[in-house]
């Protein structure tokens, strides 16, 4: 929704009009209309939606979704630095159990614990340092701090005092679930368990232990989306192109 916000500002800014859709109301074919001249697609998509949208033959760019191999521009935030830079962090601060709890992206019906990107990329970096642990990795339902709160508690009950001493945690609303599990479990964060969020939105600093998390800088991520956009309707370049945006790493009181 932040991100979303950040491009609907940078339009107005630029006395653009626009529409919002959504998932609830949205149709391929309302965006055919002619009075419709490109489209800033946000969030994850799945390889039908994208086909179905490239179909439309109209300028577009996507959001936090790689469609670089669908010959379409897209913006995505640096998630390969992002873990890097966190699982590094955690590990010169002597932790060497780490697990993770992503979100099941729901559009992607063949996306697993096995095959999701964020557990490819944190798995291989501790593989690197010889000390990945399978049995640390969770997947939640979706994107909630509810269903963070339900994950966390199976997991406290699964593995108990096995627990491993840091978890990062694929969007802050997921770890603010899991900070409450925690918490009714006296389960001291970050003493005996270190958690660290992915996007710093605006409550993380907020909660208790205030959350460290993965800065993503929307303002940019929108500003990038806004001038590929743009510069397809100037038809300035022709080769598709992708823009990752760098991240950064917010330490609050939930980690060392």
């Amino acid at each position: 929704m932040s991100l979303r916000i950040a491009i609907d500002n940078r339009l107005t800014d630029s006395n653009y009009r626009f529409k919002n859709f959504f998932r609830a109301d949205y149709n391929s074919s309302d965006l055919q209309d002619s009075k419709y001249i490109g489209i800033i697609a946000v969030g994850f998509f799945d390889e039908e939606t994208i086909l179905d949208l490239g179909n439309l033959h109209k300028p577009m760019v996507f959001v936090n979704t790689d469609t670089l191999q669908y010959d379409k521009d897209c913006v995505t935030a640096d998630f390969t630095s992002s873990i890097l830079r966190a699982t590094t962090h955690l590990v010169e601060g002597g932790i060497t159990d780490i697990g993770m709890l992503f979100g099941r992206k729901y559009q992607h019906q063949l996306v697993t614990l096995q095959n999701d990107p964020q557990r490819f990329l944190l798995s291989s970096f501790l593989n690197c340092k010889e000390i990945y642990q399978p049995n640390y990795f969770f997947m939640a339902e979706d994107y909630t701090a509810e269903s963070g709160y339900t994950e966390m508690k199976a997991i406290i009950k699964k593995l108990g005092n096995k627990l491993p001493k840091a978890f990062l945690i694929g969007s802050d609303s997921i770890a603010i679930g899991a900070l409450r599990a925690l918490r009714e479990e006296k389960v001291p964060v970050p003493k005996r368990v270190s958690i660290i969020g992915f996007n710093d939105i605006t409550s993380a600093q907020y909660v208790t232990p205030g959350l460290s998390t993965i800065h993503v800088p929307r303002n940019a991520m929108a500003k990038s989306a806004f001038d590929l956009l743009n510069e397809q309707f100037q038809k300035r370049h022709m080769a598709s192109r992708k823009v990752t945006v760098g991240t950064s790493l917010i330490i609050r009181g939930s980690s060392i």
